[in-house]
């Protein structure tokens, strides 16, 4: 095989992102499977980025050119997807039973001619094999979490539950942080904003809460967020119908159940990564 071009708008080093953590995830392994990875941003793409990779995995791609997705269609390519690039709203929630409007659907046939197209939950497989009419997706069910996370969630799973209710005041407005603490205030529920802060101390910050409420304004492709959350046994107040971990059976888990399911999951999507790559 030769080298393999995982291209992406931005990495996880440049943006602490849900789809940039998930690659980073899958690029460490990958590497530790001795298969060489160059990194290479949408936006500095060139003819010698075609020539030198004959494989590729794409995360988030808004910012690669159109030429590029066209001289692909020579190359394999795999798109490792994380929220709806398909649809110009980037929210197939927007309509009415996730049917999307033929005006409304892009990059059908980039989509269409990848050797596979991978996604997180099972309500995005079948949302995106109903509205582009192709067999090419594959879900893995979940998101990708290294051990040293995975483990310091587990490290805190016997944390006393002190506090009731939490909302993770997000600057992003997808998250839904003002819809949530309005439903609070109309419900006269009490609580606590968690502040924007590194990743381990809101892990730490939300193993204290009995409830984590959350009202994702998009369909989250699977949302790590609320996984975590019921790992750490914080129960969710949230619209299922915007989380696809919720159209999987683990959702139903919590706690360490959950950990080794997600774990299984994960181990099983790296399994169908490296077959994906070794196909011809």
């Amino acid at each position: 095989m030769k080298k393999v071009a995982f291209v992406a708008d931005i990495f996880r080093d440049q943006y602490l992102g849900g789809g940039e953590s998930n690659d980073s995830v899958l690029i460490n392994h990958l590497a530790f499977q001795n298969i060489h990875i160059d990194k290479i941003q949408c936006a500095t793409v060139t003819d010698k980025t075609l020539s030198q990779h004959d494989t590729f995995i794409l995360g988030n791609f808004t910012q690669l050119p159109e030429y590029f997705k066209q001289e692909l269609r020579q190359k394999k390519y795999i798109i490792y997807e994380h929220d709806h690039k398909y649809v110009r709203t980037r929210d197939p929630s927007v309509f009415r039973d996730f049917v999307v409007p033929a005006e409304q659907l892009i990059n059908q046939d980039f989509y269409r001619n990848a050797h596979g197209v991978v996604v997180l939950s099972d309500i995005c497989k079948t949302i995106m094999e109903n509205n582009l009419q192709t067999t090419n997706v594959y879900n893995i069910g979940c998101s990708l979490w290294e051990d040293s996370k995975l483990n310091y969630i587990q490290s805190l799973m016997d944390v006393a539950k002190t506090r009731e209710y939490a909302i993770l005041k997000s600057r992003n407005p997808v998250k839904g942080y003002y819809q949530a603490a309005e439903y609070c205030k109309k419900n006269n529920i009490p609580f606590d904003d968690i502040e924007p802060c590194g990743e381990k101390e809101l892990l730490a910050q939300l193993a204290q809460y009995k409830v984590l409420v959350f009202f994702p304004q998009v369909l989250e492709t699977f949302c790590r967020l609320a996984a975590e959350a019921k790992m750490l046994n914080c129960k969710l107040l949230t619209k299922k119908k915007m989380l696809g971990f919720a159209s999987e059976e683990c959702f139903t888990l919590s706690g360490e159940e959950l950990l080794a399911d997600l774990i299984s999951r994960r181990d099983r999507a790296y399994e169908l990564f490296m077959a994906l790559l070794q196909e011809k």
